[in-house]
């Protein structure tokens, strides 16, 4: 480009920023370039509010944009109204992907805008590609540094207002298991989740060594869980790589609906769970939750390796403690050989445990196990010289340490 080149095509940008800078031609390229965003978005354009600030911010934006292009060198001046738009984006929960089609889109209509505008230039001005060039040198670094910018706002609001309401609901969630006096419809309103009916609480939890995006895992996880059983949930991250989940529902869940939910996620492949007893209401809240924990603990404790362990089915054990060493020394007590990893004795545990249940009934237990009296007799024998005692003694004890081996399996063979 010439000298002379030059000095007309500043003439012609300074002339041409007076014209444009008028506000019925500000609106022009605003109702243009707007226009081609919320045909691409048709469901902004349904919320008044966005459309609201998507003006403005265009408008601001573009107010600015022509104050500085006279300068060789594009300066990013991102006026209040751009912030804005991308904040408004990230409180209404709108993923980035809407922020970055609305410059994409946005970008595209402006590139257009100023092809008209190049096409105008009379044919004693300055070269309409010179124009052109100039024109979109300016615009295209503009958007590029301002959707850089703005993705940072995004981020920034999105993170401090799931942390926000994240407080907010462990907040109230820690204050319900406390047992403050929290006003039900107050903390049901504040949690988005309904506690006056049957609430069943379940953890899951990561093994060690999972991935930084073990919670978002285990939410999607609690969340299609939730979806196969026909309930609510709510979730609490209880550290790195564990979620506190209330699933809220008109009816009991069972463990073995949940299992197969479970099961049926291939996405969390990696995770494992314990749940409590449905329960009704606060009470029902609090103690479900107590008991998903235990149960929990209890399999943590023990290295049980089940995918779903209920708390119905460890109940015993839970409240004897739950300690693993405490749980294998009352197996070894209790049982003796009896306890050892041996098919042979499978059938004399199961017969032993089905006798304990019954009562102490050899007809009732040979009729559950389809076998002859004298069987479950034979079985009992061995039994008792393989415990070393009579089974009279200590029935109670021998039944819990039946319990805690059928969930956490036999002991090695010396």
């Amino acid at each position: 480009m010439t000298g002379n080149d030059a000095e007309a095509l500043a003439a012609w940008v300074s002339a041409y920023v007076a014209e444009t800078s008028r506000d019925e031609n500000v609106e022009r390229f605003v109702a243009h370039v707007n226009a081609a965003i919320l045909a691409e978005l048709p469901e902004l354009a349904d919320d008044p509010v966005v459309v609201a600030e998507l003006h403005a911010s265009t408008k601001a934006q573009f107010q600015v944009f022509l104050s500085l292009l006279e300068r060789q060198e594009q300066e990013l001046l991102l006026p209040p109204q751009a912030v804005d738009l991308a904040l408004l984006i990230a409180r209404r929960r709108l993923e980035l992907s809407v922020l970055l089609k609305i410059y994409r889109v946005g970008a595209g209509a402006v590139w257009d805008f100023f092809t008209q505008v190049a096409a105008s230039v009379p044919a004693d001005g300055p070269d309409r590609t010179e124009v052109l060039i100039y024109l979109w040198d300016h615009g295209g670094t503009w958007i590029n540094d301002a959707v850089e910018r703005l993705i940072g706002v995004f981020y920034e609001e999105r993170e401090a207002t799931l942390h926000g309401a994240l407080a907010r609901r462990s907040e109230t969630v820690h204050a319900l298991l406390r047992g403050d006096p929290v006003p039900l419809d107050t903390a049901s309103a504040d949690l988005g989740h309904p506690l006056r009916g049957p609430q069943t609480a379940v953890v899951l939890w990561a093994d060690e060594g999972g991935s930084a995006d073990s919670l978002v895992m285990l939410n999607d996880l609690a969340a299609g869980v939730a979806r196969a059983v026909g309930a609510r949930p709510l979730t609490v991250p209880a550290g790195h790589r564990e979620v506190w989940v209330w699933l809220s529902s008109s009816r009991r869940v069972t463990a073995g609906e949940l299992l197969v939910a479970l099961d049926a996620r291939k996405d969390g492949a990696g995770a494992r769970a314990a749940m409590g007893i449905t329960a009704d209401g606060r009470e029902g809240f609090r103690q479900s939750h107590r008991e998903a924990v235990d149960a929990q603990r209890w399999a943590v404790a023990t290295g049980s390796s089940a995918r779903l362990t209920a708390y119905a089915d460890v109940e015993l054990a839970c409240l004897m403690g739950g300690d693993g060493p405490r749980v294998r020394g009352l197996i070894t007590r209790e049982l003796g050989a009896l306890a050892k990893d041996d098919p042979g004795l499978e059938r004399v545990r199961e017969t032993l445990t089905a006798f304990l249940s019954l009562g102490g009934n050899v007809d009732r237990t040979a009729s559950q196990l389809t076998v002859h009296k004298n069987t479950v007799r034979y079985r009992l024998a061995q039994a008792e010289d393989l415990i070393g005692h009579p089974l009279t003694e200590r029935r109670t004890e021998i039944a819990v340490a039946l319990h805690c081996l059928q969930r956490t399996g036999t002991l090695s063979p010396d």
